[in-house]
């Protein structure tokens, strides 16, 4: 977990040139299992996952093993010339990427020339991952949604997508800038923080009764609620609620500028929402 929370990112560099109506007319190709691979990688260790166009779906393995596949859906373009999948150790990470056209990428910087002109594709990449337990998970996009369910911290961004994370341990960071944002934990340990982050959509956190936390939730256009009770000695107003639930040794942040924000309660069992 590098670097400072943005809700715009410089993770990702685009080059994009818009179509014409007439691609919606094109035939939709589509091809399952387009892109495999599997790897040992142990707890501790970080998933760095990139994607410019599609989604990303992260679940539990039931083993030490990284399993990825990618199946494809497009209307112009061929993949197989401007498209490439990749997955491979750095050190005890992983890194799975798809780029476009001459971009590059490794876990610290991504581009990709995603052109849906000339011999460019449109082609979506859906990214199914299974991350064994205690691996942390580094997830970023620009037009890709992100559903991740894991054991671990958990960072994911998108410029135009939902995020939604289940975890048990954090922090967790979930951003997006055209999306809303969804954060559910089980539990919360030491120092562990939460920020839900969206320019447009709204930002929810679910968390267990009885959590030490202190809260930072506002909006500029929206409203703001929570379903844990808030001292007396509370900031509160219609568009921002501060406030220190028990000792307060968590931050938890919950913002949007256009869209409703919320901290709310996991279900009686403890459970969390699985994306």
């Amino acid at each position: 977990m590098r670097g400072t929370p943005r809700l715009i990112f410089a993770a990702v560099v685009a080059t994009l040139a818009v179509t014409g109506c007439d691609d919606e007319n094109l035939p939709l190709q589509e091809r399952a299992n387009a892109f495999v691979w599997s790897d040992h990688v142990p707890a501790g260790a970080t998933v760095v996952v990139r994607n410019m166009n599609g989604e990303i779906e992260v679940s539990a393995s039931s083993d030490d093993t990284v399993r990825v596949t990618a199946s494809l859906a497009w209307r112009r373009g061929n993949p197989d010339e401007s498209l490439r999948l990749s997955g491979a150790r750095d050190g005890t990470d992983a890194v799975i990427c798809a780029v476009w056209g001459k971009g590059r990428c490794d876990r610290e910087r991504y581009s990709s020339d995603f052109s849906f002109s000339g011999s460019g594709t449109d082609a979506r990449v859906h990214f199914r991952i299974e991350v064994p337990a205690g691996v942390r998970l580094d997830l970023a996009g620009m037009n890709t949604g992100i559903r991740a369910v894991a054991s671990a911290p958990v960072e994911a961004r998108t410029l135009n997508g939902d995020v939604l994370v289940a975890t048990a341990v954090g922090p967790v960071r979930g951003i997006s800038k055209n999306g809303s944002v969804d954060v559910r934990m089980t539990s919360l340990s030491g120092t562990d923080s939460v920020i839900a982050e969206t320019l447009n959509g709204d930002a929810f956190v679910y968390l267990p009764e009885g959590v030490d936390a202190t809260l930072d939730l506002s909006v500029t256009n929206g409203s703001v609620a929570s379903e844990f009770a808030v001292p007396i000695s509370a900031s509160t107003s219609r568009r921002s609620l501060r406030a220190t639930l028990g000792a307060g040794t968590r931050a938890v942040r919950i913002r949007s500028i256009n869209g409703s924000v919320a901290l709310r309660k996991l279900d009686a069992a403890g459970r969390s929402y699985e994306p």
